[in-house]
């Protein structure tokens, strides 16, 4: 697997709503202006990492994300109370020299409303594979590419680990093979894909 090559990547995160593509409802989004701080550590064996964020509008907000889970979530304290997040653009890079994995990924654009709106009662409805989906990804002599939709998606369990396989399709119709490896946070360029391979299409 290491002989692909790590790739930048900005990654979709749904908790709750499950979307055909990435949307934002403008009341309840919020970007990034500046990360505060974060860092990451292991509770009861799952890897966490927390942020404390400030938004372009001058809100700060403590964010929690779930490493094997795959969950954003809000941190409980008394000024995030009745309130849950959703729908997040994370930036997360290729580069593992970092202080920590919560260094590796950037929260840059996401959804924070009142509790009572959800549209899904639990997070546990979706299948992993489904909790996240490629954006937007940097080849080093291809500039950057958009992903228009998902083709096919797959978790594969190798025992040590789980790949989580996405075939996506640009916006000019081309189509590629990424894969994220759930323990490292890594995200791999494995092939660009013929549309003759496509025999569901």
């Amino acid at each position: 697997m290491n002989k692909y090559p790590l790739i930048e990547i900005l990654v979709f995160f749904c908790r709750y709503s499950r979307l055909a593509k990435p949307s934002w409802r403008k009341e309840y989004t919020h970007q990034l202006k500046r990360v505060r701080s974060c860092h990451s550590k292991v509770i009861g064996g799952i890897k966490k990492s927390y942020y404390s964020i400030e938004t372009k509008g001058g809100k700060i907000f403590d964010l929690e994300f779930d490493q094997e889970e795959l969950l954003w979530s809000l941190v409980q304290n008394d000024s995030q109370k009745n309130l849950v997040i959703d729908r997040v653009l994370v930036h997360m890079k290729r580069h593992k020299h970092q202080p920590s994995d919560a260094h590796r990924m950037t929260p840059i654009r996401f959804e924070v409303f009142p509790k009572e709106l959800i549209e899904r009662t639990t997070p546990i409805e979706f299948a992993l594979i489904d909790r996240l989906r490629p954006y937007r990804f940097k080849r080093s002599k291809h500039g950057s590419i958009q992903v228009s939709q998902i083709e096919t998606s797959h978790m594969e369990n190798t025992m040590i680990t789980k790949h989580l396989n996405y075939l996506v399709e640009d916006t000019e119709q081309r189509f590629y093979h990424l894969v994220y490896t759930l323990d490292q946070l890594d995200w791999r360029f494995m092939q660009e894909v013929d549309r003759e391979f496509l025999f569901v299409r």
